[in-house]
Order: C-alpha cells, then structure tokens, then sequence
C-alpha cells in the first residue's frame, strides 16, 4: 500500500484533470456539523491538487494543506495562490510535526484509508481543539438501472483484456446500500464521537476521453504492464463510442463521515 499511494504523483496533470469535484452540498454538510466559524482553521490530509481544497478556500477558511506527492502539492499550489490562508506543505501526514490542538476541523478527500491506522486517528484527534470535527469522504461507486448496461458492457472487455482484474471485480452496490465500514472504524478508534454519515449521489456522463483519462488515475489500472493497459483503453474506447455514442456514464455517491473529537 506505501507504494500505491504514491502512484498518483507520476500521473500529477492527469489527476487533476480527470478527477471529479464533490458536491457542494457536501461542503454545507461539514461546515454545518463543524459549526465553523470564519475564523477556523482547517487541516486537510491527503490534498492532492486541490479538489476538496478549493471550495472551502472559496469559501474563506484558513487550510493547512499535507500532500505526499511534490507534483499534486505543485498544481495545488498554483490553483489555491490567490487564497493567502491556503497552505499546502509536501510532506507525509503520518510524520510531519504540526502544531497540537491547533484546527476546528481535520478533513481528508478520497484519502485517509492511505494512513496507517496505527497513526491516523491518534495523530487527527491531537491536532483537534476540544470538540473539533473530523470530516472523511470518498467517491464510491454505485448501480442503478441508469448505468447497469453500461457497466455490464464494461465488464466484458475486462474479462478479455484482463481477465485478473475481473475475477476480482463485483458490481457496484445500490445508493442505499453503498458500504459504510468507517462507521465502525470511527468510534473504534476511541478518539471521536457523534457520528454523522451522509450521501449523496451522482450521475456522471463523461466523454470517452475523459472516460478513459479517469481511469488512468486508478491505482490498480495505473499497476497494469503499459501493453496491456493502452490495449483495455482501446478497446473501451471503441466500445463506449459504438454501442453508447461516445457517452459513459458512472454512477457514485459522496459518502461523507462526520464525527467530533472526544
């Protein structure tokens, strides 16, 4: 796992144009748990180029930004300059020194299962002032009738071109039934409390390159020898554009956890 999450480095442009934003309603969700003030101050672990950055930059907040990977940090940088509160330091969360009981709020996008759970909660909890929030969230895939022959379809290039990857692959949960295993993993730790999960779900029609450029920034398609991943993207590409007009669809939900330092 050290090594994969540092695989989006290498693909830094890629990431940022490919990946998607997350709802704006999530965002409300966090500020209104955290009940942040214009004054907090925010610890975001994990920032990559600054997808879950931006909107509460925009919003005012003064962030702290961690980034593992000296490309990602660069773009952010770039993209947050004109937010003087912003800051984003290349470093590794799990042994950067940061100054104790310090933030209002510690959030990471599509990031914290990256941290090793010996550190991850402790460390959050000790740079949280007392009844600080810690907000984690992730895209994850879902199913509905909207993009079942799509994915259906997917799934039968996959079998061909990498059959591996397939037999370990299961389909995608409904919305209302999306896996929710840090439920369990929050309270376990035994630093947060009150518990509060939120979803919201997204349909999203993507053009065949950008299709395909979202995939390139997966870590186990990125694992995949150069030969074998150019030929699964071919062949997705054709298919999208001759059986679905060139149009994609996936189907996710912004699973949001929200929860208050003990």
């Amino acid at each position: 796992m050290s090594e994969r999450r540092k695989s989006y480095n290498p693909i830094a442009q890629l990431y940022d144009r490919a990946r998607p934003a997350y709802p704006a309603e999530l965002f409300d969700d966090i500020i209104a748990f955290a009940n942040l003030g214009e004054e907090a101050r925010l610890l975001e672990i994990g920032s990559g180029t600054g997808q879950a950055t931006l909107p509460l930059a925009e919003r005012g907040y003064a962030i702290d930004c961690i980034e593992l990977g000296k490309e990602l940090a660069a773009i952010a940088r770039q993209k947050l300059m004109q937010f003087p509160n912003v800051r984003v330091k290349n470093a590794d969360f799990e042994t950067v020194a940061l100054p104790p009981r310090a933030y209002d709020l510690v959030y990471a996008a599509t990031a914290f299962h990256w941290i090793d759970p010996a550190i991850s909660f402790r460390k959050a909890h000790s740079l949280l002032k007392p009844g600080g929030a810690l907000a984690l969230f992730w895209h994850r895939p879902v199913l509905t009738a909207a993009s079942r022959e799509h994915v259906n379809a997917l799934q039968a290039v996959y079998r061909r071109v990498v059959p591996e990857m397939a037999r370990d692959y299961t389909l995608p949960p409904g919305p209302d039934e999306v896996s929710t295993e840090y439920a369990e993993l929050i309270p376990g730790s035994g630093f947060f409390g009150d518990l509060a999960i939120h979803k919201h779900y997204v349909l999203t029609k993507y053009s065949v390159e950008a299709y395909v450029d979202l995939l390139g920034t997966f870590s186990d398609h990125t694992a995949l020898p150069p030969a074998t991943r150019r030929q699964l993207f071919t062949e997705i590409s054709a298919l999208v554009n001759r059986e679905f007009a060139g149009v994609a669809l996936r189907e996710t939900v912004a699973l949001l956890y929200l929860a208050r330092r003990k």
